[in-house]
């Protein structure tokens, strides 16, 4: 009943004509917290937060932006987006963003939705350097190693300089492994407190060019060819401050029985250390790193411009443990008859303990280079051409390392693409396309590689924005730097490889009160996947929402989020679709179904002093426990915020969790409640204090033997601008 009910919802919102937001849901934050909050409510998706997480800590620039950038915040359509860039022409600079708002650029609403995520340098700086600092710790009760800690800066010099940096401590990061020769293995340090800078640049901005030493990502076109940026529409070099908390406590031992180690403080030693939790690591993602350059509005001709993009990158990675295997034993990495062609074991360096499910810092070094070139014939069409190569090299000879199929690298060495790309538009249509060919030397595929392509129409009024997205990508297609449209299936440890989809998104308003939006990701896979799936079986996720606006003090607003992975069978028993499981075998990717309604009202009775959210989740969702039936989830959130005077900021927040309603034995039940108190001065001093009460509330075993429970965790966070 649950699928013929949500199927039917599907067709009757495609029925009437469709606008889908850029992002899943409307997006109305003041800070981190907030999209943090979004993304583990499940109203938007992971990719989507670091998308939200990069503008806001960037920081879009009104007054350089460009079209594609201004295109990625929240809440606008092309036509709001050219309504901006046609005020700005015309009077030079915004001094204040209320000014779009003045001229019909934007709305209040609009401005309010974008308000976190843009900025306006100032036309000429009182000062020769400006900059901002932060610095972040958190601890838990439980911790017996320092806690993890994160300092980050930016500065803004005379000349056209600019440079920053951003590292972290982290206890819980596997040290490099290192070849043993006595043993013949792998050896790693373990678990060792220690500093990790991942992110500094210096960057040099004379008029239209830009060279950048240090780390960075880069994208272009529709995320096919190259892309390591987290941008919707990504065009050139972009300089990212990226990471996450990870709100889960992480298990001190992540050890093999078989030996103790000498370092208490890894808990493997003591009788409970097993079910010992600690504060996690800050986590982020591995860029380039090396030096990069632009030119852009080459003037060719009268009308004609171009732009050129360069970069070399040599950087050490991180890898999965399970993601490697040895070529002196194993032909072939997809060989299960083939003992030796499981990922080779690690330990430390007392010779029997061994690492599990730990992920190996800096466990090989990766020559990457490439470039893309733009030229514009007209102010309404461009077209690019882009392209990369990149080498990785263990360090561990003699051992012959390489990535198991089921890795995002491929093996067999050196690796690239090369892709086209244009885009045209008319009015209020927009046309994009990008074709790219990979090439690799992955064990078993000879080396082809494959192509891919991908068409995308948007059309957009000041009150619609509309968008169509048709792809095809053959059985050899991927690279670990592309981030194209795709269902969530796993093939050989790319998302986009082998599947044939279209992804239609709509967002409107029918009236001054009522917001209504649609998304739907339609694909199938063109080849049979050999003794797993046949040919052409199709896929649909859904999401459809409606919110009423028209009340200033109470918005209510409703979705059902629908994801049917293999539509025509209904068979139960398997887990539920986008669940990711993590194996010494493998990533494996569920293929169940997944249904889910929710309902929030925001409630805004005195304005800055009182506001709250309640949200109620319900959810039906395939488990391997249940051959007859889904198994049923509850999910409860309400938030109270109050800024009772200008410098202080005061937000509490609780969730009720109940996975598995029928059976508080088998998975999680729990209550985590926040109270956060932000100090503010001005736009330039902001302390943060933050305390978090996490309660298991479920009968498992795990539960009665963890440690602690409940949870008390503290975070301090400062930030600074000058």
């Amino acid at each position: 009943m649950i699928r013929v009910a949500a199927l039917a919802l599907v067709a009757c919102l495609v029925a009437f004509p469709a606008r889908a937001a850029i992002y899943e849901n409307t997006i109305n934050v003041d800070d981190e917290d907030d999209l943090f909050e979004l993304e583990q409510r499940g109203d938007i998706a992971e990719d989507t937060a670091d998308t939200l997480l990069e503008l806001m800590r960037e920081g879009v620039d009104l007054n350089a932006a460009g079209r594609e950038q201004l295109y990625d915040l929240p809440g606008l359509t092309y036509a709001d987006v050219d309504a901006v860039l046609e005020y700005r022409k015309a009077k030079g600079h915004i001094d204040d963003p209320t000014e779009l708002v003045g001229a019909g650029a934007l709305t209040s609403e609009q401005l309010v939705q974008i308000a976190p995520f843009i900025r306006i340098d100032a036309a000429r700086p009182l000062l020769p350097v400006s900059g901002k600092i932060r610095a972040q710790t958190r601890v838990t009760t439980t911790d017996n190693v320092p806690p993890p800690a994160l300092l980050s800066a930016r500065l803004k010099g005379p000349l056209n300089l600019s440079a920053g940096f951003m590292m972290f401590t982290t206890r819980r990061r596997a040290a490099t492994p290192t070849y043993d020769a006595l043993n013949d293995a792998l050896t790693s340090k373990g678990f060792t407190y220690q500093p990790q800078l991942t992110r500094y640049f210096a960057q040099w901005k004379p008029g239209n060019a830009r060279l950048v030493v240090g780390t960075f990502t880069i994208g272009f076109g529709e995320h096919l060819t190259l892309d390591n940026t987290r941008r919707v529409t990504p065009r050139g070099i972009y300089l990212v401050d990226d990471f996450r908390r990870v709100n889960v406590l992480s298990q001190t031992c992540k050890l093999s029985s078989g030996g103790l180690l000498a370092d208490p403080s890894s808990g493997c030693d003591q009788g409970d250390g097993k079910n010992l939790y600690i504060t996690p690591d800050y986590k982020w993602r591995e860029s380039f790193r090396g030096v990069a350059g632009s030119i852009e509005d080459l003037h060719v001709g009268s009308e004609a411009t171009m732009a050129l993009y360069g970069f070399l990158s040599y950087q050490q990675r991180s890898i999965y443990q399970y993601e490697i295997y040895d070529r002196r034993f194993c032909d072939d990495p997809r060989d299960d008859n083939n003992e030796f062609c499981k990922a080779p074991a690690v330990s430390l360096p007392d010779g029997t303990t061994r690492l599990v499910y730990s992920t190996l810092g800096n466990a090989f070094d990766e020559l990457t280079g490439g470039g893309h070139v733009t030229f514009k014939p007209s102010y309404r069409v461009t077209l690019g051409l882009t392209g990369f190569v990149a080498m990785p090299f263990f360090r561990q000879s003699p051992l012959e390392l390489d990535f198991q199929e089921y890795s995002r690298y491929p093996s067999g060495g050196a690796f690239g693409a090369v892709g086209v790309d244009a885009h045209t538009s008319y009015q209020g249509f927009n046309f994009f396309l990008e074709a790219t060919h990979n090439f690799d030397g992955r064990v078993g595929t000879g080396g082809a590689g494959g192509y891919g392509i991908e068409q995308r129409t948007s059309y957009s009024t000041k009150k619609h924005d509309f968008e169509l997205s048709l792809r095809f990508y053959d059985q050899g297609f991927g690279t670990p730097y592309a981030r194209p449209i795709a269902g969530p299936d796993l093939l050989e440890g790319q998302r986009a490889r082998n599947e044939a989809g279209a992804r239609f998104r709509w967002v409107g308003h029918f009236s001054k009160d009522w917001e209504v939006g649609l998304r739907a990701n339609f694909w199938v896979n063109p080849y049979a996947i050999e003794n797993s799936t046949p040919a052409l079986v199709p896929n649909l996720y859904a999401l459809g929402r409606v919110d009423f606006v028209g009340w200033s003090f109470i918005q209510p607003g409703v979705w059902f989020d629908m994801r049917n992975k293999n539509v025509p069978s209904s068979v139960h028993g398997t887990c539920s679709s986008e669940t990711i499981i993590l194996t010494e075998s493998g990533t494996l990717a569920c293929g169940g179904d997944l249904y889910k309604a929710v309902g929030r009202v925001e409630v805004m009775p005195h304005a800055r002093l009182l506001s709250g959210t309640v949200q109620f989740a319900y959810t039906w969702k395939d488990d391997i426990r249940y051959k007859d039936r889904f198994r049923n989830d509850v999910q409860l959130w309400v938030e109270l915020r109050s800024r009772p005077v200008d410098f202080l900021q005061l937000r509490l927040r609780t969730r009720y969790l109940f996975q598995d309603v029928s059976d508080n034995t088998y998975l999680e039940q729990s209550s985590w409640s926040f109270i956060e108190a932000a100090w503010v001065v001005g736009g330039s001093l902001r302390l943060g204090l933050r305390y978090d009460l996490y309660v298991w509330l479920d009968q498992r075993s795990s539960t009665a033997n963890r440690v602690p429970n409940p949870e008390h965790r503290l975070q301090l966070d400062l930030r600074a601008a000058f």
